[in-house]
């Protein structure tokens, strides 16, 4: 896990201090070395978290010809594998970090090399002869990757804040994401909240010549249509790709790791950790709070069965206001997920002991965990149209008069995006929608700067290739079962840790938002309605009028993304001092129990 950026001029050589600049703001996410590379109008740029090869895996790598180089972020599972390819091709490898294999697929395959590569990764392959850059990112999203055009060429990093702040960009805001941001939390698509820097997609590869982009090119994740299995023989190959993923997102000369939430995904990951490495360091969160579950005595109850080196820590509400403008200057990609907040925290706690996490995102998306899934089973037109009001409905339904440009109650199309889904059963189509857009960039990019602000490595084993093809394509009755979700998932922890109560309903990581925020609603409208950056998009009188009233569970929502968008605009856009008093009501103490 590192953070990597670069640039490809059309015209002269890359200025040092922007090389220099752009290494300074990934310094978090690779704390332990940085490395540059210049070659005519291009250079590469490498902040390093060492995970393998601790002696020789630095980075810019070069071919042992010098003619190709390398800088990547994320980790290849099947290295070892490709390693043994490579070497019987007559190369000589220079180093044993991962991050060289995918150099010499390129060599090899050129660009079709990505398909040869199981993991996740952001990255960039220059050549020298050609004078071509290429930039790849993983087929599910996992690792960021983003790129800004300019008249001068362009730029890329594993962090869009990156870019602007070292000056390749301007800090505007682009207001077509508006939409799709106060509706749903995260901006969806190539888009993001900065205006002229874009995603690079899942699975997108570019050639970059001389600073214009000649070609494009996707390789997505191939999702198959459900196919008939019985329950036994899916049990059994659950079981074994389970333990073949995990096993592989192991590898680590480092130490590791995992996140337990009590619930059966994060079960699931730890109780294969711990079948094939013994004894597990984990890491639990909790509230103490009435309206939220609060799910630390599940985690525990597994930590102690598997004898696991256990650390459990709470999330006050004094966390919520300390931590909120460290979420909101992490999310540069801005994504107002209040899971961000706890996860925050509990991966400042596991930093001081590891340097890789895993955890279970991704069970809910492959499995279909969510409850909304289950209209998707009913057959007929009624079905139909309560699937299709779902995905309509976004945040701001109900409160377009809030908003000074037109926002709809759901981003036109979002719904009826059907790639690559012939034969899908209702459900799969429904999965396919949220593993393309909610999970990339929402739910990944919340992992992503969470654990790499405290210089963590975070793994999700359930979001490799071969576990979430495998787990799309069963039958909808192995994935929800006379009202159980995640069907196949419970009943194999049923058969290996019943003290978890797999059947129990899933209550969720949630925050106690409506509560935290209602609690101190008259200083959080004091603060946006001298907001320059909220004035631009919401109706000042509006505002005035929604929070002198108590806030339901809708409007609390909704107050949190408008909330985080001016925190995220004051650090990003205007650069000012964030509001102390806001951010500072209490100074509580949170407690940390060890087992």
């Amino acid at each position: 896990m590192c953070g990597i950026a670069g640039v490809s001029l059309r015209a002269g050589e890359p200025p040092e201090a922007l090389l220099r600049q752009l290494a300074a703001l990934l310094a978090h996410r690779g704390p332990d070395g940085e490395g540059f590379y210049r070659h005519r109008q291009t250079a590469l740029v490498h902040r390093r978290l060492s995970i393998l090869d601790l002696e020789g895996g630095a980075q810019p790598i070069a071919a042992e010809d010098g003619r190709t180089h390398i800088v990547a972020n994320g980790e290849i599972y099947n290295y070892r594998v490709l390693q043994a390819q490579i070497r019987g091709w007559g190369v000589r490898l220079t180093t044993n970090s991962d991050s060289e294999v995918p150099l010499h697929c390129w060599r090899r395959y050129g660009i079709d090399f990505v398909g040869h590569l199981e993991g996740m990764y952001g990255l960039a392959i220059y050549d020298e002869a050609s004078e071509e850059l290429i930039l790849a990112r993983d087929p599910v999203g996992i690792k960021p990757l983003y790129i800004a055009e300019t008249a001068a060429g362009v730029a890329f990093a594993s962090e869009a804040g990156a870019l602007v702040r070292a000056g390749w960009v301007a800090a505007d805001v682009e207001q077509d994401a508006w939409s799709s941001y106060f509706n749903q939390q995260y901006v969806s698509g190539a888009l993001t909240m900065f205006k002229g820097v874009r995603r690079v997609r899942p699975g997108e590869v570019l050639r970059i010549r001389r600073g214009v982009i000649v070609e494009r090119r996707v390789y997505p994740l191939q999702l198959s249509p459900a196919r008939r299995m019985e329950e036994d023989e899916a049990l059994a190959t659950f079981d074994g790709i389970a333990g073949e993923v995990v096993q592989s997102h192991l590898q680590s000369d480092v130490p590791y790791g995992a996140f337990l939430s009590g619930g059966t995904d994060s079960s699931c990951v730890v109780t294969k950790m711990a079948e094939l490495v013994g004894q597990v360091r984990t890491y639990a969160i909790g509230f103490s709070s009435d309206t939220v579950a609060d799910e630390r005595e599940n985690a525990l109850r597994l930590a102690v069965k598997l004898e696991t080196a256990h650390e459990s820590i709470e999330f006050t509400h004094a966390d919520f206001w300390k931590l909120l403008p460290e979420m909101c200057e992490a999310m540069d990609d801005l994504v107002a997920d209040y899971a961000a907040l706890p996860t925050l925290k509990l991966a400042g706690l596991a930093s001081q002991g590891v340097k890789v996490i895993l955890s279970g995102e991704g069970g809910d998306e492959g499995l279909a965990g969510y409850r909304y899934y289950r209209q998707h089973r009913r057959p007929g037109l009624r079905a139909m149209l309560r699937k299709e009001r779902f995905r309509r409905r976004g945040d701001a339904a109900g409160f377009q008069n809030l908003f000074r440009p037109r926002i709809p109650a759901w981003r036109d199309g979002l719904s009826d995006d059907r790639r690559g889904t012939r034969g899908f059963t209702h459900l799969q189509m429904q999965q396919a929608r949220d593993i393309r857009g909610w999970l990339p960039d929402d739910l990944m990019i919340k992992v992503d700067r969470c654990l790499m602000a405290h210089g963590v490595e975070g793994r999700v084993p359930l979001l490799d290739r071969r576990f979430l093809t495998f787990v799309f394509a069963l039958p909808d009755d192995l994935k929800i079962s006379d009202g159980q979700h995640k069907y196949l998932l419970r009943r194999w922890l049923a058969d290996r840790q019943p003290q978890q109560d797999p059947w129990a309903q899933k209550k969720g990581f949630t925050v106690p938002i409506q509560a935290w925020l209602e609690a101190r609603r008259s200083e959080v409208l004091k603060y946006l309605y001298s907001h320059r950056g909220v004035r631009e998009v919401i109706v000042h009188e509006h505002l005035r009028e929604w929070l002198e009233q108590p806030l339901d569970s809708r409007g609390a929502k909704l107050l949190f993304n408008v909330l985080c968008y001016a925190l995220w605009h004051d650090v990003y856009i205007e650069a000012t001092p964030l509001p102390e008093a806001l951010l500072n009501p209490c100074k509580e103490e949170s407690s940390l129990t060890w087992v």
